[in-house]
């Protein structure tokens, strides 16, 4: 049996029981700890013991919470990446190049998504109504790709065939 904590930040890491270092000048052997990382905000524990030692835990509640395997992770639309956004500027013989930004991570919740998607719906008839050449390029586009697969998945069943004969 496993069960999936969730965390509101990416990259939490939880220390259970904190492990003790050793001592060569005392002879004390070190004492290893129990920590628990939430990759990308998610953990899955199977060990019972370290899932009760999370659910006893004083941030349970407040920094994660236990759900089950079914749910969906209420905080994957508001939690930010691990990877910060790195700007890069390109040198080019000792002198600066152009500058190379990387993508930030669009944050939107699901209310938004949904809210675009009905308004997106609401403008596709005035749009074709004003322009239905749009409609037009859209299929035969549609058509050129399924007509590409066909003869590709056609040339790997031809090779197929070919190898199977010559064996």
């Amino acid at each position: 049996m496993s069960v999936k904590f969730v965390s509101k930040n990416s990259n939490l890491m939880i220390v259970l029981k904190p492990g003790v270092p050793g001592s060569t000048i005392t002879g004390q052997q070190p004492t290893p700890g129990i920590y628990v990382r939430f990759q990308g905000g998610v953990v899955d524990v199977k060990e019972e013991s370290i899932i009760n030692m999370l659910r006893g835990h004083k941030g349970m509640g407040s920094d994660f919470i236990e759900i089950k395997q079914s749910e969906v992770d209420p905080y994957e639309h508001t939690r930010q990446d691990i990877e910060p956004i790195h700007n890069i500027t390109e040198m080019e013989y000792g002198h600066i190049g152009k500058k190379i930004s990387s993508k930030g991570k669009t944050i939107l919740s699901p209310e938004l998504k949904k809210l675009i998607e009905n308004e997106a719906v609401k403008m596709l008839p005035d749009i074709l109504k004003k322009n239905p050449k749009i409609l037009k390029d859209i299929l035969q586009g549609l058509a050129e790709e399924v007509k590409k697969d066909d003869e590709e998945n056609s040339k790997k069943t031809d090779k197929v065939a070919d190898e199977k004969e010559k064996k």
